[in-house]
């Protein structure tokens, strides 16, 4: 399905989420929020919607500096001070200009949003522990401490870009990572509803990808392949919207029926 479709299944299930456990409307906003980027963190293995958020600026930033870099050297290649190293100053400088062309595609965003996640992962580390971090007793320490789940999810938004699309992303064991990390956030931060907000956004990208033509591999690399035909993604978006359409209603009526039970055992158990 397309990233807008997958946006609105999240955030149906975030409001779900939010009304089952009776979060208050501060913690509701959160996590609405974060059901709704689960939704999409399947498909950071492509060019898909969350990852052309997360990585466009910071891209664009970093091309425009390259740029500036470029023309500067070029210039300055051609002044008397330079003259002896014209040649050398001339070529880093296209160099630089190269780098802006280079970091358009899609796997300068792959690599982007690896650099972010390593950075959140190696930032928290550093938060929590300062210097004692270089230092073996220190890493173990900050690993097992009570913000792991930074840790765990820099790492993560590290890793899944690189897989082929569709494949270990769109499984249950992601699911399960996906779903410790959130569980891990919620006991660290006392915000109940964070684990289901996690679990039920990811699931709901999963069980939406299902109805397509391509279908989903669960236990990826291992067969079957789950797929319920209904849709063509890009081809079909009239049927596409249809499907969210439905969703919507059904969200909007168990949102006013007050059914929360369900959610609050899960959360309690």
């Amino acid at each position: 399905m397309m990233g807008r479709s997958h946006l609105a299944f999240g955030i149906m299930s975030g409001l779900l989420v939010a009304q089952g456990v009776q979060a208050p409307l501060p913690e509701g906003v959160g996590i609405t929020a974060l059901a709704a980027a689960s939704a999409l963190v399947p498909d950071l293995d492509v060019d898909g919607l969350l990852m052309r958020r997360l990585t466009e600026r910071p891209l664009i930033w970093i091309r425009r500096l390259f740029g500036y870099v470029g023309v500067i050297l070029i210039l300055l290649s051609y002044f008397p001070s330079t003259r002896n190293e014209q040649f050398g100053t001339a070529i880093v400088g296209l160099l630089c200009l190269g780098v802006g062309f280079v970091l358009k595609d899609q796997s300068a965003r792959r690599w982007m949003l690896s650099l972010m996640g390593v950075l959140l992962a190696a930032g928290s580390l550093y938060w929590r522990l300062g210097e004692h971090v270089f230092t073996l007793p220190g890493l173990t320490q900050g690993i097992q401490g009570s913000e792991r789940w930074l840790i765990w999810l820099g790492l993560f938004i590290a890793v899944i870009p690189h897989f082929p699309h569709r494949t270990y992303s769109h499984t249950l064991w992601a699911l399960a990572v996906w779903g410790a990390i959130w569980y891990e956030a919620e006991a660290s931060l006392r915000i109940g509803g964070l684990f289901m907000a996690g679990i039920i956004g990811y699931a709901s990208h999963l069980l939406a990808d299902t109805l397509t033509v391509s279908g989903v591999r669960y236990l990826h690399p291992f067969p079957p392949t789950v797929r319920l035909p209904l849709i063509r993604t890009k081809k079909d978006r009239a049927r596409e919207h249809l499907i969210v359409i439905v969703f919507g209603v059904a969200t909007v009526l168990l949102w006013f029926s007050g059914s929360h039970l369900p959610l609050e055992i899960l959360t309690k158990s």
